[in-house]
């Protein structure tokens, strides 16, 4: 291919500059050039308006649209549990206040009362199980800022956590339910199985950073992605304040969301680009904690995540590989979370590579068309005339038309104009040969007069040798040295004289009469010397003769 370029292109460019090119090469050459003219300009154009994008553009554009859907399902699932968990937060506050007052006990006796903290659970139980049906979670729970060991070295919290157990669909119903926090009898009355990481009350850090937490009028608080404890699952926590009636914070309830759940209910797939890659990322203090739609990246610890931004990219480096995507920020809770979709960079190079193979498939199909049509109008158009050119260059009969009219008028005129240079030609090639016959004859004719004019000059020449012996020298002299004194009217008929005119002709020559022409003839005669017009014209021969032989002979 380079050495079709370096040596094969610039030949053909210098034989279409000199017309060394066939009428048939030179129209295919043309035609595929204003057709990849054409499409060029197309192509120009679709990607001045954004219709047609390189691969990698088209990928983003793709994920970009997927984007901003799958953006609005997170913020929508989490708004839902949120309004789910206000919701429950009041039928718990309800239940609680109803419970203290038939109880009639306040709030503060709870405390190390573990036979009221159980009958409390017993009570709320119903509450936890129903919202936990209906939420879009992995679990529920209460937590109430009580406890029935005050003086645990572990500050220790009471309250229920339920949570699906082996989930397998993003629907809960059928699911298995565990009770993972809560009193024995509660398990036991409500015919739950206990986890295997179950315990009596729950530990947590919530309540030292409660104000904070619910404060500028926060509804409710999404938490970043955790390890539970006691298990293997990470998970995020949708948080909203249990409140008495004096409006003072007694607990907390809400749902968890693990990676399964969010695995399952998050799933992102295109018909284009394959199986997405959906993540929900929190960053606090430049440390990054993610739940994946994909079990294969939600099993990598977060610490090790990096997170970067090329080209207006995501890029998610888990170390051994890669994945590349748009991200979008979104307000959960009053908090900002990013929201990303991405793919692979091994699937991403596959789909460009792919989409590279298919631009070149067209472009390659478009060739082949151009080409096959070239060929066709070559057949259509070029080859007919080529043929009635090799007709008339052969001069057979044109009689067959080529249907196009243009074309058809043309020859028949070339054919017309043939015949009638044909017979100028034949009138030129008589005309020659009567010309050259002429000539032939002329020539002859001057062969004999200038054989005759060469005997007359000797003839004259002898005379003129023979006259010298007749002129009396002194007076010849004479002669030759008074042409000087002539006036120009008179050296005018001098030379009319010598040329062999008679005196009627000059005299018409330079227009004057006949007395005028007797004074200068007798003026003449009178400065050179002589008597008579013979002696006058002898003279003049003489001087004639010695002129041409540029010699005086005595």
């Amino acid at each position: 291919m380079k050495s079709f370029l370096k040596v094969g292109l610039p030949q053909i460019i210098r034989q279409i500059k000199s017309g060394g090119i066939s009428i048939r090469r030179r129209f295919i050459a043309y035609i595929i050039s204003a057709i990849a003219l054409v499409l060029s300009l197309i192509l120009l154009l679709l990607n001045l308006f954004g219709i047609l994008n390189p691969t990698s553009a088209q990928i983003m554009d793709v994920l970009e649209t997927q984007l901003l859907s799958y953006a609005d399902n997170i913020e929508r699932d989490y708004d839902k549990a949120a309004a789910h968990a206000i919701s429950f937060s009041d039928q718990l506050e309800s239940e609680i206040q109803t419970y203290l007052t038939e109880t009639n006990l306040g709030f503060a006796d709870l405390k190390n009362d573990a036979e009221a903290l159980s009958a409390l659970q017993r009570e709320l139980y119903d509450i936890i199980y129903l919202n936990l049906q209906l939420a879009p979670a992995s679990g529920a729970f209460y937590i109430l800022d009580t406890t029935v060991n005050s003086r645990s070295d572990v500050p220790l919290y009471n309250g229920i956590y339920l949570k699906y157990i082996n989930l397998y669909s993003e629907s809960t119903v059928n699911n298995e339910l565990a009770l993972y926090r809560g009193s024995f009898s509660t398990a036991k009355e409500g015919n739950v199985t206990f986890h295997s990481g179950w315990s009596n009350e729950m530990r947590t850090d919530f309540f030292d950073s409660l104000a904070p937490s619910f404060a500028d009028g926060k509804h409710y608080v999404l938490s970043p992605t955790v390890e539970i404890p006691d298990t293997w699952e990470r998970a995020r926590y949708v948080y909203v304040p249990i409140r008495n009636q004096m409006d003072d914070i007694i607990g907390v309830c809400g749902f968890e969301i693990n990676d399964m759940y969010f695995q399952l209910s998050k799933k992102t797939n295109d018909d284009k680009l394959g199986q997405l890659i959906g993540a929900l990322v929190d960053e606090k203090q430049g440390e990054f904690t993610c739940q994946f739609n994909s079990g294969r990246y939600n099993a990598v610890d977060s610490e090790h995540v990096s997170i970067t931004e090329k080209n207006g990219n995501a890029v998610f480096d888990f170390g051994t590989e890669a994945c590349i995507g748009r991200s979008q920020r979104v307000i959960l809770g009053e908090d900002t979370f990013t929201v990303a979709l991405m793919l692979t960079e091994a699937q991403f190079h596959a789909l460009v590579q792919s989409g590279q193979m298919k631009t070149v498939g067209i472009i390659l199909a478009v060739v082949l068309i151009m080409f096959a049509y070239c060929l066709f109008l070559s057949r259509k158009y070029v080859a007919p005339i080529l043929k009635k050119i090799e007709q008339i260059k052969d001069s057979e009969n044109g009689s067959e038309q080529l249907n196009i009219r243009e074309f058809d008028d043309l020859f028949d005129f070339i054919e017309k104009k043939s015949s009638v240079l044909e017979e100028q030609l034949q009138s030129l090639k008589e005309a020659k040969q009567t010309a050259e016959e002429e000539a032939a004859r002329a020539r002859e004719a001057y062969d004999r007069a200038l054989e005759e004019y060469e005997l007359a000059k000797s003839e004259i020449l002898q005379l003129s040798d023979e006259s010298k012996t007749e002129i009396v020298l002194e007076d010849y002299e004479y002669f030759l040295c008074n042409l000087k004194t002539l006036t120009p009217q008179e050296r005018r008929i001098y030379e009319l004289y010598v040329e062999g005119k008679t005196t009627a002709e000059i005299a018409s020559v330079i227009g004057i009469k006949d007395n005028t022409m007797k004074y200068h003839n007798k003026n003449i005669y009178s400065k050179l010397g002589v008597s008579s017009r013979k002696q006058f014209l002898r003279f003049a021969a003489l001087k004639q003769l010695q002129d041409k032989k540029g010699k005086l002979k005595p």
